[in-house]
């Protein structure tokens, strides 16, 4: 009997490896995900995400007073650093003065994007950059929405066909859509189906969700509307295979050893 049981186990273990993934791009959540030793959205970690093998990087992208658009993501700065207030209350200049000390034994300066992408670009030409942008006004709403359309834009004219990016607030991405309209803008939701249709209908590229909250349906519901599917949250073994058996485009990995 208990040679049959563990012909049994080695039998449904046979049939849990991971689905066929060529068709997959691994995208490095945060550069080199939640689980590295380098703080996320620092340079170290998005230079070691691509280093790896990935075929690309994620990072949270926020908007300073002098529209300079730099990696950070919380949505007051205290909450990594020893400055206070919020990311586009202050200039590039005052930003640089606000290191990330919480997160590592070492202070790690903010990344300004114009600056590190491109040579990131130079250095891994295969590779592209999934921009999350975090939307924390300081000030009118639609004049910050406006210059960080503007700013956005200018990084894809100097970056094109590297570029990506999801935002949860579709107000913001149809503003992009007329600012860049060759720039993929993918909808972060939280409901599959409701935001399937809201991107389809929107004529967005794709669609960014949680992988617990995708299934193989949803999936091939976005693909047959034209849409391609991000997942995140994808931390270990079992999220992976959840995220490739459903047949995502992209997977952003918080742990990059997968």
């Amino acid at each position: 009997m208990r040679v049959l049981n563990l012909i049994f186990v080695l039998m449904l273990l046979s049939g849990c490896g991971d689905p066929y993934s060529g068709g997959t791009l691994r995208i490095g959540h945060g550069g080199s995900g939640m689980n590295s030793d380098h703080p996320m959205n620092s340079e170290e970690a998005l230079v070691n995400g691509l280093a790896s093998g990935l075929h690309g990087i994620e990072l949270d992208v926020q908007l300073t007073a002098d529209s300079v658009l730099v990696a950070y993501h919380p949505d007051v700065l205290e909450e990594l650093t020893a400055c206070t207030g919020k990311v586009n209350a202050m200039t590039w200049a005052e930003i640089q003065n606000c290191p990330n000390v919480n997160e590592a034994d070492n202070a790690s300066a903010i990344v300004r994007l114009d600056q590190l992408l491109p040579i990131l670009a130079e250095n891994y030409p295969h590779a592209d950059f999934t921009l999350d942008c975090k939307l924390f006004a300081q000030g009118e709403w639609w004049p910050y929405l406006r210059t960080y359309a503007r700013a956005l834009r200018r990084l894809n004219t100097k970056l094109p066909n590297k570029l990506i990016v999801e935002c949860q607030v579709e107000d913001f991405l149809r503003l992009l859509q007329l600012e860049a309209p060759t720039l993929p803008l993918y909808l972060y939701g939280s409901d599959a189906e409701v935001s399937i249709r809201r991107a389809a209908t929107s004529h967005f590229a794709g669609i960014t969700l949680s992988a617990n909250r995708l299934g193989r349906d949803d999936v091939t519901m976005a693909h047959e509307l034209g849409l391609k599917v991000s997942a995140f949250n994808v931390s270990g073994y079992w999220s992976r295979w959840q995220a490739l058996h459903a047949g995502v485009d992209r997977v952003q990995l918080d742990d990059i050893s997968y």
